[in-house]
């Protein structure tokens, strides 16, 4: 407890060093020269260059807050006048100084007094009563006293704290005595003391948290007995220099105390055993230099409270210590050094002790293992055997030598140093808590020991030798790797902060041994977590590092071939278990340079051919039969012969394959579709396979699949996958999204549930953009997450820790919502319209039209006619006016995997039947419909001419009208089955204009121009624009899906089309847009895009009249998907010369 006050009486000096003013106060400054002249010191000093004074600055100026004095004037007595000049003075250091008795009386404004080595009356330095605005006061080198010294409680009630030590610890400490002069029968706080004094005085009416007592004769029996009396304090810190001391008077301390902690220096006496159960609170008990005697018959002379954590004795002779601790199951902190304890270590364990120190003693045997993970200091002992590993693998550093060395110990394997081959380290990272976790076996004891280059975090022991942990890592700026350095075993590691499948570059193998090496990358140091096959043989594991593993093969295996090498890493971390795999071909007598695949074969149903860096891909069912078609491994897709057909070519002619091998009696043909009825034992297209049972259950009691005992793999539902259909295939179908601002997210989709226990909901992690979208409530269906702040669009990854292999990612289904809109190129100009910021429209003024109000109204005379012609063939629509064509059709359906690339295109153009035709006064109605080949979707097409009057359509937030006379087109897809349920749709567009071959009007001839400035995700709608012979096709595409009945922000990609061989419009030269609609995984998806032709107002109705006839056409074409449908509306709008009215021209021809 002297130290304890010393650093306080330091750390009060550091304090001063807090904030430094500049120029004084005049007032303050006054006070300093007059108290520093009298001092005999230099009054020539400012706030910022003195070791004297320290300032404070606030808004009324600068103020002298702290003074170190050193006196130069032995004549001149300081008292507590010098400060009360100083109106904001809190602390006063003063040294070898003369000093007043009523120093602490005066009233000042200070807060911390140090004095030290001081002329002082002590004996009336506390007479009277203290100022109470004084809580701190450190007395120390006091010269040793003549004379009697009274310290009453009632003077110094007000202190918090109170030091008063001697100089020298000696005799004279007998003339200092704490007087206890409150009431009998109240109960009164005092400052937590350090004091040397004669005798413990009465204290059951006071309470503090701690007492410094240092007496140097043993206190008297007086004195002892009132130990008792200690009820009300928490730490008890007894010196002693001199005498015996009975340490039996704590047993009589009342049972409702409220002591914590007991420390005593000094020679003990125990003529029996002493009970301190009555310390119910009791946690640290600390006896120090206790002498020889302090034990009952050999034993440890205490009974303690279960309370008790830490245990510290030195000094004494005992036995038996192992049993006794036991009795204390929560102490974890042993200090019994010194103590000359003879017993046998070797049958002592670690009971998950922090520290055990048992140096300086005649312990005898050998120490066992399980001792590795707590400190152990049994240095100057009598101990013998093979040292742990734990401790011979770290004999370089100097803390570990402390550990064992010394005394008798002989240890047989530390001399020399023996190779540490037991060190296994591994790593972890946790981006939920932060944490970098170190884990293993023999990773040593210290923190210290443990350097990491350019990692500027520390790892602090959790478990030793086992568990260490950074705390705060951010993940950021967290390499994938690190190199670690264990300076105890002077080795070097490489460790990886992410879980990653082992990457292999070469596979080195020859045909004279059976040696296979694998270099690479994310191996690891444990080889038992090791497992390598080569083909279906386990190849035992020699050696492993982060880049290197060598195994033996010992079984019976073809050299000279190529084979399948497979790498399985099981990484445990607590109870958690993951299966980190990686494969590849190799030639098993060379060595062979791995080429890795760009697409994730396993995940397509194969795996990958690294001798040439492809995938190998089974096809379904192997194309049955050689006859029937062959299989292309590179994407999984049978090649039918002649007269086969279907995904895996088993749709031949009516006789059954084989005859269905009925001579053999396996099954029966049925000549009515050429398939055969295989008998219960066999299967297969001609009954030649054996029927197989799988040897997983496939999830069969939470219906996420069944068996397939055509081949004995399991088959998932579509929202599972893996082996056993364990793992969700996780999607989304909708999102709504937050604000700007950020706030809440709602992510809807299926997500999968807990049923198999696992806590799946719980593991999932959202990534939106860059940022992480923290999951307030998830459901099977339904996320809700919070998201910050951010504009524009972005994309949507959603991850599992369970199943980290099995990642969504929602390309530009994010879009923040801006509650201020934009409109398309601003509405031109103020005189053409102006932005309705609430829709992002464009609302014109009377002399504009179109949806940036660019284009003029102008009067007109005659208007050539536009002719609309529908393909029954291609299900495509020509709008033909002179000699310009346009065309829009829908001709394809792609589905898109997670990584963005088409994993099918369905085409669409050219394919279409004519279901009928139905004709009526309000509408004529052209319905189309195709099957999409190897898929269950069926896709009915359908245009509708409306006739008779306007009408208006609601889509999602959006209402729009289509005009009488329009055509409105319709595309619905149903039931389309995806090959995985991480994929989505993209619905492909198609817009072309060219030339008629036959036309001679070149007086408005004009090249092709594309217009995408106006495809803008951010607006309501992007607008697209292909402008030729003085007409302009415009696309408008409004910015929303409706997603299994929720509506949702939809992306669009545009890409510019210049190849002509691949529409059917007879052009001299022609362009096109083709667009792609992005559409989210979804069961029914409905979209709205709209499209209209104008003529320009600089179109020449004849080459020789260049100023009449100025005119304008719009042709609307209206598609919303409805779903996965689409509707399309077109109208043909002429303005006509002198009549401000519009006509609308109806459909002139169609095409059979």
């Amino acid at each position: 407890m002297i130290k304890i006050f010393t650093i306080l009486f330091i750390y009060s000096l550091l304090l001063l060093n807090f904030t430094k003013g500049s120029t004084l106060e005049k007032s303050e400054k006054i006070c300093l020269d007059h108290l520093l002249s009298n001092l005999g010191l230099n009054t020539v000093i400012d706030c910022l260059n003195s070791n004297i004074i320290i300032c404070s600055t606030t808004n009324e100026g600068t103020f002298v807050d702290s003074l170190v004095l050193i006196s130069n004037n032995s004549s001149y007595q300081i008292s507590s006048l010098d400060f009360q000049c100083f109106s904001k003075i809190t602390q006063v250091t003063i040294s070898n100084s003369n000093i007043s008795s009523s120093f602490l009386t005066g009233d000042t404004s200070i807060n911390t007094i140090s004095f030290s080595n001081n002329t002082i009356a002590y004996n009336e330095l506390f007479s009277s009563q203290i100022n109470p605005k004084l809580k701190n006061l450190y007395i120390s080198n006091i010269p040793s006293p003549n004379s009697q010294i009274n310290i009453n409680f009632s003077i110094i009630k007000t202190l918090s704290n109170l030091q008063f030590q001697l100089q020298n610890w000696d005799v004279t400490t007998k003339y200092i005595s704490l007087v206890n002069d409150f009431p009998v029968g109240g109960m009164y706080p005092i400052p937590s003391l350090a004091i040397d004094l004669k005798d413990i005085p009465p204290m059951d009416n006071v309470k503090c948290p701690s007492i410094t007592f240092r007496a140097y004769n043993s206190p008297s029996a007086l004195g002892f007995n009132n130990i008792p009396t200690l009820r009300n304090i928490n730490s008890i810190y007894f010196y002693i220099a001199m005498g015996n001391s009975d340490f039996t008077q704590f047993s009589l301390i009342p049972i409702d105390n409220l002591i914590n902690s007991i420390f005593f220096n000094g020679v003990l006496i125990s003529p029996t055993i002493t009970d301190l159960r009555n310390l119910t609170n009791l946690k640290y008990i600390d006896l120090r230099n206790v002498y020889l005697d302090f034990n009952y018959q050999g034993k440890i002379p205490l009974i303690l409270p279960q309370s008790v954590v830490s245990l510290l004795i030195s000094g004494s002779s005992f036995s038996g210590i192992y049993e006794f601790i036991g009795n204390y199951p929560k102490i974890s902190t042993v200090s019994l050094s010194f103590n000359q304890i003879p017993d046998s270590f070797s049958e002592w364990r670690n009971r998950g002790y922090l520290s055990f120190d048992l140096n300086d003693n005649k312990l005898q045997g050998v120490v066992d293992p399980s001792w590795c993970t707590t400190i152990l200091r049994v240095g100057n002992n009598q101990l013998s055997g093979e040292l742990p590993s734990c401790f011979t693998c770290h004999l370089l550093s100097d803390n570990v030598k402390y550990m064992i060395n010394g005394g008798k110990n002989n240890f047989t394997n530390v001399n020399p140093i023996p190779a540490c081959t037991t060190l296994i380290p591994n790593l972890r990272y946790d981006s939920l808590s932060k944490e970098l976790t170190l884990y293993g076996d023999d990773l040593g004891f210290f923190t210290e020991n443990i350097v990491v280059p350019g990692f500027t975090y520390s790892f602090s022991p959790k478990i030793q030798s086992k568990l260490f942990v950074a705390s705060g890592v951010i993940q950021s700026g967290l390499p994938q790797i690190l190199n670690f350095n264990f300076t105890g075993a002077n080795k070097i590691f490489t460790l990886s902060t992410i879980q990653k499948p082992p990457i292999i570059d070469t596979v080195i193998a020859t045909a004279q041994s059976y040696s296979i090496i694998l270099e690479g990358s994310f191996f690891n140091y444990n080889i038992s977590s090791i497992q390598i096959l080569i083909g279906d043989t386990q190849c035992s594991i020699m050696s492993a590092t982060f880049y290197k593993v060598e195994c033996l093969m010992f079984g019976t295996y073809e050299k000279n071939t190529i084979g399948k090498v497979t790498v399985n890493i099981r990484d445990y971390y607590y109870t958690s278990l993951t299966i980190l795999k990686t494969s590849v071909i190799a030639y098993l007598n060379q060595t062979t340079q791995i080429n890795n695949c760009q697409l994730d074969c396993i995940s397509l149903g194969g795996f990958c051919n690294t001798l040439i860096g492809q995938c190998n891909i089974d096809c379904p069912n192997n194309c049955t039969n050689s006859l029937s078609g062959n299989c292309d491994r590179s994407i999984g897709v049978c090649i039918c012969n002649i007269g086969y057909q279907g995904i895996d070519c088993s749709l031949p002619n009516i006789p059954c394959p084989s005859d269905c091998n009925a001579q053999s009696n396996q099954g029966t043909c049925n000549s009515q579709n050429g398939t055969c009825q295989c008998l219960p034992n066999f299967q297969g297209l001609d009954c030649s396979l054996p029927f197989k049972d799988c040897t997983l259950d496939c999830s069969e009691q939470l219906n996420q699949g069944e068996c397939n005992n055509q081949t004995g793999i399991c088959k998932c539902i579509p929202n599972y996958q893996g082996s056993n259909c364990a793992i969700p295939s996780h999607f989304i179908t909708s999102v709504i999204p937050c604000s700007i601002d950020g706030g809440e997210v709602l992510i809807n989709g299926w997500f999968g549930n807990n049923n198999d226990g696992t806590h799946l909901l719980s593991s999932f992690n959202i990534l939106i953009g860059t940022l992480d979208c923290i999951i307030t409530s998830i459901n099977e269906t339904t996320i809700k997450c919070n998201l910050g702040a951010g504009t524009g669009t972005k994309n949507i990854k959603i991850t599992n820790s369970i199943n980290p292999t099995v990642i969504f990612n929602g390309n530009g289904l994010f879009n923040y919502e801006n509650p201020i809109k934009t409109c398309p190129n601003s509405c031109t100009s103020l005189n053409n319209g102006k932005c309705n910021s609430n829709t992002g429209e464009c609302q014109c003024n009377d002399k504009f039209i179109g949806f940036d109000c660019s284009t003029p109204i102008k009067i007109i005379e005659i208007a050539p006619s536009t002719n609309t012609t529908i393909n029954k063939d291609t299900g495509g629509i020509e709008l033909t006016n002179q000699e310009t064509i346009y065309e829009i059709s829908i001709i394809s359906l792609n589905e898109i995997s997670i990584d963005g690339s088409i994993i099918k295109s369905h085409q669409l153009k050219g394919n279409w039947s004519n279901d009928n035709t139905t004709i009526t006064t309000d509408s004529n109605l052209f319905k189309f419909s195709q099957q999409l080949i190897n898929n269950t979707c069926k896709i009915t097409f359908t245009i509708e001419e409306i006739k008779l009057k306007d009408k208006n359509f609601t889509f999602g937030t959006t209402t729009f009208k289509v005009e009488k006379d329009s055509i409105k087109l319709s595309v619905l897809i149903q039931d389309y089955q995806y090959q995985s349920s991480l994929n989505t749709l993209q619905l492909i567009f198609y817009s072309a204009v060219g030339d008629d071959t036959n036309s001679n009007n070149d007086c408005n001839k004009q090249d092709t121009s594309i217009d995408i400035s106006n495809a803008n995700n951010q607006q309501i709608s992007n607008y697209i624009q292909i402008s030729k012979n003085s007409k302009t096709l415009v696309g408008r595409f409004i910015n929303q899906v409706i997603a299994d009945s929720r509506s949702t922000f939809m992306s669009s990609t545009i890409i510019k089309d210049n190849d002509n061989n691949n529409n059917n419009i007879n052009y001299k030269s022609s362009s096109s847009i083709k667009i792609g609609l992005n559409l989210p995984h979804c069961k029914e998806c409905l979209i709205d895009p709209d499209f209209s032709v104008l003529v320009s107002p600089d179109f020449k109705e004849s080459c020789d009249e260049s100023n009449k006839n100025k005119w304008l056409i719009p042709v609307v074409v209206v598609v919303p998907v409805v779903g996965c449908a689409a509707i399309a509306t077109l109208s043909i709008l002429l303005y006509r010369k002198n009549r401000y009215r519009i006509q609308l021209l109806k459909l002139r021809t169609f095409k059979k």
